[in-house]
């Protein structure tokens, strides 16, 4: 069991939050059949934004991770203005690429603090204010789920042509998609950073990446719910297991996605594998069908029944 009262483990639980802020930012972009890879650039440009303001010109907690999150989403926007064109393997190039780009710039400027990092950030973000974070950016998702963006996100998601036919501006609502996944990633790498109290380009690691689209893939792109519960599942898991060795988290991370990817291609939160399994479980139990006990005459009327 968890001792929640224990200092490291709160800061495990803030930190498998973290991922599952990371896991809904790449849903979002799901949701309209967008993979992106430029979760973990967008993550480092929110961490490295809100430290500086933090550390140089001693702007509040608060204030600065917004202000790291509506950078990243900033530079999501620019640039997604000029990826989003691409399709298929050519937008997942161009997307990693991107975020690649942001952690190598982060990494060889001066004034970042270069290749050590930051240190000194102040450690004030409570375990209660990131679950609270966590919800209020569910509820969101809900709201805009019910709403004319989210069916219209889903609809480009299931067809881009058919969607623009219908009336749907398709590149403005993938840009918003791009746009709202790197704020999310901004804010994560925000919180994460006064969380820990020290920053450094290593750990916006091509590690860190699989990682998290492993859990985006093996969640699947239907339900917001599914991908937090299953970043908190497997993050729990993994500290279970009782190791960090990156053989051990590739194959725990890995195995999963592979065994999800066969039995369940669009992830676990598929609504049709749900259906069928409710339907499974309430389906009454039928047992041998009994002969009829009448046919029906060859005109088609109703066979005369004599009492």
């Amino acid at each position: 069991m968890f001792d929640w009262l224990n200092p490291y483990t709160q800061l495990v639980a803030a930190g498998i939050l973290v991922n599952a802020l990371l896991v809904l930012s790449l849903f979002v972009v799901f949701q309209c059949g967008v993979l992106s890879l430029a979760t973990i650039g967008f993550m480092a440009d929110g961490a490295y934004t809100s430290s500086l303001l933090a550390t140089k010109q001693h702007w509040p907690t608060v204030p600065a991770i917004a202000a790291g999150a509506v950078v990243a989403a900033v530079l999501a926007y620019i640039f997604g203005r000029l990826v989003l064109h691409l399709r298929g393997i050519y937008l997942a190039l161009g997307t990693f690429a991107l975020g690649q780009v942001f952690v190598l710039g982060i990494a060889n400027f001066t004034w970042t603090g270069g290749p050590g990092g930051i240190v000194g950030i102040p450690v004030d973000i409570t375990l209660a204010e990131l679950v609270f974070v966590v919800l209020a950016v569910g509820v969101v998702f809900q709201l805009v789920h019910l709403s004319f963006v989210g069916r219209a996100l889903r609809a480009i998601r299931l067809d881009e042509r058919v969607a623009a036919g219908a009336g749907i501006n398709v590149a403005r609502y993938r840009t918003l998609a791009f746009t709202a996944s790197g704020f999310l990633a901004g804010l994560a790498g925000g919180f994460e950073a006064f969380q820990t109290g020290v920053i450094s380009p290593d750990q916006y690691s091509f590690v860190l990446l699989v990682q998290i689209l492993a859990l985006a893939m093996i969640a699947g792109s239907y339900l917001w719910a599914g991908s937090v519960l299953t970043a908190i599942a497997i993050g729990v898991a993994q500290q279970y297991i009782g190791t960090t060795d990156a053989l051990a988290e590739g194959l725990l991370y890995g195995g999963l996605l592979v065994v999800v990817m066969i039995l369940v291609p669009n992830g676990i939160t598929d609504p049709r594998l749900l259906r069928r399994l409710t339907f499974r479980r309430l389906r009454p139990h039928r047992g041998p069908s009994s002969p009829p006990t009448s046919e029906a005459s060859p005109s088609g009327a109703s066979p005369l029944v004599i009492k």
